[in-house]
């Protein structure tokens, strides 16, 4: 079998099935983001409009190291608070790449605040 015949019939193989429009609209609902998270077993509200007439920001992901520097804790911490439930959850990008959603990341901090008890001053 020749290298041209071996192509062709790999991406034909590979083409992808062309559907009805509602099927992908229900497949993109059914995908969509949810307007809240879970983390730590209560439910945050990450569905943030933003300032330009209620449009929703592009999603923006975060590597490891600036998770680190975000937050402040370290690799080790941040995996642990992970399987613990504490924290959000990676995405897995490809397969060798993670990345953590930036507004789960924020809303994340944003409630250890809110629960964090004032410092005593003297």
């Amino acid at each position: 079998m020749s290298s041209e015949s071996f192509r062709s019939r790999r991406l034909t193989a590979a083409a992808p099935v062309i559907s009805d429009s509602r099927s992908d609209e229900r497949s993109l609902e059914a995908h969509a983001r949810p307007a809240s998270t879970s983390i730590g077993g209560e439910t945050i509200d990450v569905s943030r409009p933003d300032r330009t007439g209620g449009r929703r920001q592009p999603l923006r992901m975060l590597r490891l190291s600036q998770v680190i520097a975000v937050t402040g804790l370290g690799k080790t911490k941040i995996y642990e608070l992970q399987a613990e439930g504490s924290f959000p959850m990676r995405v897995k990008l490809t397969s060798h790449s993670v990345a953590w959603i930036e507004e789960d990341v924020q809303a994340w901090l944003a409630k250890r605040i809110e629960t964090s008890p004032p410092l005593l001053t003297t």
